[in-house]
C-alpha cells in the first residue's frame, strides 16, 4: 500500500521539480529504492517496527515537499548545507504561501489519514504479528534486481549522471557525501595553473580612463534596494510612472545608468548581493557566504576606502544577526552597524520597519557620520519594505491597478516598489537640503529579483505584462545607477555586467587603485575585453549571459540537455557555441570558492603589514 502511494507521490514530485529528462527513469529509481528500504525495515522485529515504517514514509514525503518549495524559489534541489538557513527561512513567514501550492501540499496531505487508518481502523493491529505490511522476500529481491537493471541500463546509455542529479535518494546521498568530504579537486587543479591566478590578479590593474577619479575625496553613499528589477525603470502602468524618482535619477545629467546589469547571488540572496558587490568574489556554492566564511579575511570596497581615510558604516532596518551580518560585517570592513535596535518605530510592513522610518532616521546618523574626524565616509544602506510578500498597507498603495492585477503578486510587487521609490526620492531630496549630497557619490542598485521566472504564477503574470516570454535574463536584470553631483555625465550604459563588477567600477570612479586582495570583476567603464555574467544560483553554474544571448546549463548536468536563446528574438540558438564560455564560468566560480575555502585573500595579503580584520 505505502509503495503504491509513494509511486504516486514520485510522479507528482517529478512534476513539481520539473524533471524534463529521464523522468520515467527517475520515478522508477525512486520507487524501487523505496521498495527495498521498506522491505528491509519490515524485517525489523519489535513493537517499533511500524514507527520505523511510518517514519520513513513521512520523512520521504516531507523531503519531497521541502525540495518542491525550495525549487520554486531557487530552481534547484535543497542541500544539506542549507540546514543552517532554517532560522532565516522561519523569518520569511508569509513567503510560504508563494512557495507551497496544492501540488506540494498533496505530498503530505494523506499522512494523517494513513496514520489514523493503521492506529484506529485496524483495532486489532499487532505491530509484531499483524503488521499490515508483511515481509515478502520476493518483493525485496524484485526491488534489488530492478534497481540493478536500471543502474546497468543508465550506465550503458550514459544517463546515470542525469538521473542521479534529479532523483531524490541519489541526489541527497551524493550531496551529503560532498558536504562531508568537501573535495575541491577541480579547484586544486585550476589553482596549480599559476597563469590562471596571475590573470585573475591582473584584474586589479584598473585603467585610468572614463570617469577615473571623478569621485575622489567625496563621500560614498550606496543604497541596495530590496527586490528592485530593471524592467521597472522608465516603465509606466496605466500612465503612472512606477519608479518616478529612480527615473529622474537615471536620466539626470549627473548620472550613469547601467541597464544591462545582473544579480549574482547564491543561497544568501540579499546578503550575498552585498558580499559580491563589496568583494568582487563569487558567493559560496553552499551556505550563505556570510555564514560559511564569516571569519575569512577580505579586502573589498569598505577596506579600500578605509585605507584612504574613510569611515565605513552599514545601515539596515532589520535584526542585526539576520544573515549573520553582525559578525560578518567586522571582516567586511565596517566599523559600525546601524540595525533595527538603533531605530525607533511603531509601524511595521512585511519584514519589519518601513523604509520611510529607515531613511528619515538614517539621515540623522549620516549627519553624525559627516562629522567624524572631518574625513569622508562610506555609508552602505539596505532597504527592506519591498521584500516579499510585498504586502503593503492600504494607505501606502498609491498605484491604480487593473482588476486582474489586484491581489496578485505582480500587483503587490508594483505597489511595494512604488512605495520604496517614493521614500528614496524623499531621502535624496533631504540629502540635498541638508548639504550631504553635493560632496557625495550616490550609487543605487537592486539586490535581486522580485518576480521569479521559475514560479509558474510569476512567470505567467510577467509574460502577459511584458508581452514577451519572461525568462532568466529579465528576472536577474537589476539596475545600477551612479550619481555624481556636479559632473556632466547623463549616459545610459548597456555594457553587460553584474554585481561582481561593482567594486572595481566604484574603485576607479572614486580614484583609488586596488593593490591588495583579488577581484574577479571588471571596471564596466573601461573594459578591454568582452564581459560576461556567470550565474551561481537559479541558473546552474556553467550557465552564461552575454550581451546577445543566454545559455542555461541543464539541471541534470548533461550539456546536451542545456538550452540557449537569443535575448532579442527569444529564439533558440545552437548550444555548442557556448562550450568554452560554460567551461570558463565553471573554472572562475570554482576558483573563487577555492579562495574562500582556504582564506586565500589573507595569503595574497600576507606581505602587507595591515591585518584586515
Amino acid at each position: 500500500m505505502l509503495e503504491l502511494l509513494l509511486l504516486i507521490k514520485f510522479i507528482i514530485y517529478t512534476g513539481v521539480i520539473r524533471v524534463e529528462h529521464n523522468r520515467l527513469g527517475v520515478i522508477l529509481t525512486s520507487f524501487f529504492i523505496s521498495v527495498v528500504i521498506l522491505q528491509l525495515i519490515k524485517r525489523i522485529k519489535g513493537k517499533r517496527r511500524f514507527a520505523y515504517i511510518f517514519g520513513f514514509y513521512g520523512f520521504v514525503s516531507l523531503l519531497m515537499l521541502i525540495n518542491g518549495a525550495y525549487f520554486t524559489q531557487f530552481n534547484s534541489l535543497t542541500s544539506v548545507n542549507v540546514i543552517g538557513q532554517i532560522p532565516q527561512l522561519v523569518n520569511v513567514g508569509d513567503n510560504l504561501k508563494f512557495l507551497i501550492d496544492f501540488k506540494k501540499i498533496a505530498l503530505l496531505m494523506e499522512l494523517p489519514i494513513v496514520y489514523y487508518y493503521f492506529k484506529h481502523v485496524k483495532r486489532n493491529y499487532d505491530p509484531v504479528k499483524k503488521i499490515p505490511f508483511k515481509y515478502k522476500p520476493n518483493a525485496l529481491i524484485t526491488g534489488i534486481v530492478a534497481l540493478a537493471i536500471l543502474i546497468q541500463y543508465f550506465g550503458y546509455t550514459g544517463q546515470m549522471t542525469s538521473v542521479a542529479a534529479q532523483e531524490l535518494f541519489l541526489y541527497h546521498t551524493i550531496d551529503i557525501g560532498r558536504s562531508i568530504v568537501r573535495e575541491h579537486k577541480a579547484a586544486a587543479q585550476v589553482l596549480t595553473m599559476d597563469y590562471r591566478m596571475e590573470r585573475i590578479r591582473m584584474r586589479r590593474n584598473l585603467i585610468n580612463g572614463n570617469y577615473t577619479g571623478v569621485g575622489e575625496g567625496k563621500n560614498l553613499i550606496v543604497i541596495q534596494v530590496e527586490a528592485l528589477q530593471d524592467f521597472l525603470i522608465g516603465r509606466t502602468y496605466l500612465g503612472q510612472e512606477i519608479t518616478p524618482n529612480l527615473n529622474r535619477l537615471a536620466n539626470s545629467e549627473s548620472s550613469l545608468y547601467y541597464n544591462n546589469y545582473f544579480q549574482l547571488v547564491g543561497k544568501g540572496n540579499t546578503s550575498d548581493a552585498e558580499f559580491v558587490s563589496h568583494n568582487s568574489l563569487y558567493p559560496s556554492l553552499g551556505e550563505p557566504t556570510y555564514l560559511e566564511y564569516e571569519e575569512n579575511n577580505y579586502y573589498g570596497l569598505p577596506w579600500l576606502l578605509r585605507d584612504n581615510d574613510y569611515t565605513a558604516w552599514a545601515f539596515h532596518g532589520y535584526e542585526r544577526d539576520f544573515w549573520n551580518r553582525e559578525e560578518a560585517y567586522v571582516n567586511q570592513g565596517f566599523q559600525r552597524f546601524i540595525a533595527e535596535d538603533n531605530f525607533q518605530f511603531e509601524e511595521e510592513v512585511g519584514f519589519g520597519m518601513k523604509d520611510e522610518d529607515f531613511f528619515e532616521q538614517s539621515l540623522e546618523y549620516l549627519k553624525e557620520l559627516d562629522q567624524v574626524d572631518d574625513n569622508p565616509y562610506y555609508a552602505f544602506m539596505v532597504t527592506l519594505t519591498s521584500h516579499t510578500p510585498f504586502e503593503m498597507h492600504e494607505e501606502d498603495q498609491h498605484l491604480q491597478l487593473k482588476p486582474e492585477h489586484k491581489g496578485t503578486i505582480l500587483g503587490d510587487y508594483l505597489h511595494a516598489i512604488h512605495y520604496t521609490d517614493k521614500e528614496l526620492g524623499k531621502f535624496i531630496d533631504n540629502l540635498e537640503e541638508q548639504g550631504l549630497l553635493e560632496n557625495s557619490v550616490l550609487a543605487i542598485y537592486g539586490d535581486h529579483f522580485g518576480m521569479n521566472a521559475v514560479n509558474e504564477i510569476d512567470q505567467e503574470l510577467m509574460t502577459d505584462y511584458l508581452h514577451t516570454t519572461y525568462d532568466f535574463d529579465h528576472m536577474m536584470n537589476v539596475p545600477l545607477i551612479i550619481n555624481i553631483p556636479g559632473e556632466t555625465l547623463g549616459i545610459e550604459i548597456s555594457t553587460i555586467g553584474s554585481q561582481i563588477d561593482f567594486y572595481p567600477t566604484m574603485a576607479n570612479i572614486m580614484g583609488y587603485p586596488i593593490d591588495k586582495g583579488i577581484i574577479f570583476g571588471r571596471d564596466l567603464n573601461n573594459l578591454q575585453t568582452r564581459n560576461y555574467v556567470y550565474p551561481v544560483s537559479f541558473m546552474k553554474p556553467g550557465s552564461v549571459i552575454t550581451e546577445e544571448a543566454v545559455f542555461e546549463m541543464s539541471r541534470d548536468d548533461i550539456y546536451e540537455h542545456s538550452r540557449a536563446y537569443d535575448r532579442i528574438t527569444r529564439e533558440s540558438i545552437d548550444i555548442n557555441k557556448f562550450k568554452n564560455l560554460s567551461n570558463r564560468a565553471i573554472q572562475e566560480i570554482t576558483l573563487s570558492n577555492y579562495i574562500l575555502d582556504n582564506d586565500l585573500v589573507r595569503v595574497i595579503n600576507k606581505s602587507k603589514s595591515t591585518i584586515y580584520k
